[in-house]
């Protein structure tokens, strides 16, 4: 069994309460600064992305992450859901030769999307905004990006420094969507 290492001067309230922060005020970012997204900052998005749960631990995603300015500018040429054109974009990805369920729909496909939400909150623990978007030609995209036929391209997250400071959309209210024990309650 693994044993939590406490970081010297880090209390276990303060590290739930910094990690809450980052869960409640993420926001979706569409517009974002010139500045690129260095090294620094992509590897531990690029390792938040594969700490995601796993069906069956079989890890059916991959990942591209984009940030020559010609691979960028084709991506958005054919991608209506990203506005601006990003920095950095990350191609997530159905491996569908690691499929759990073999159908048209795959447990992997939500480990896909398990891995994204890890990508967007650790953008924003670092600083940075995101926007995930379905709205893209997979074909083309995948041309540009040399993906093989058994990658299929789920969602393209657009990232980088926020031209502005980010809001916090509004949300519908907890009694509208939360019931216990049954619906209604």
């Amino acid at each position: 069994m693994a044993v939590a290492v406490e970081e010297p001067g880090s209390s276990a309230e303060s590290r739930a309460s910094q990690a809450l922060h980052v869960l409640n005020t993420r926001t979706v970012v569409r517009s974002f600064s010139d500045r690129p997204v260095e090294d620094d900052l992509l590897n531990p998005l690029l390792d938040a992305m594969l700490a995601a749960p796993s069906a069956s631990n079989k890890q059916a995603w991959a990942f591209v992450a984009v940030r020559r300015t010609r691979t960028l500018k084709l991506v958005h040429a054919f991608s209506p859901g990203i506005i601006e054109r990003p920095p950095l974009v990350v191609a997530a990805c159905f491996d569908r030769s690691r499929a759990v369920g073999g159908g048209a729909w795959d447990e992997g496909m939500l480990c896909v999307a398990m891995a994204v939400q890890n990508l967007l909150l650790a953008a924003h623990a670092l600083g940075l905004g995101a926007c995930p978007s379905a709205s893209f030609r997979k074909g083309p995209v995948s041309r540009f990006l040399g993906l093989p036929d058994h990658l299929l391209p789920l969602l393209l997250v657009s990232i980088g420094h926020p031209d502005r400071t980010p809001e916090t959309a509004p949300r519908r209210g907890r009694n509208e969507v939360i019931s216990h024990e049954c619906w209604g309650q």
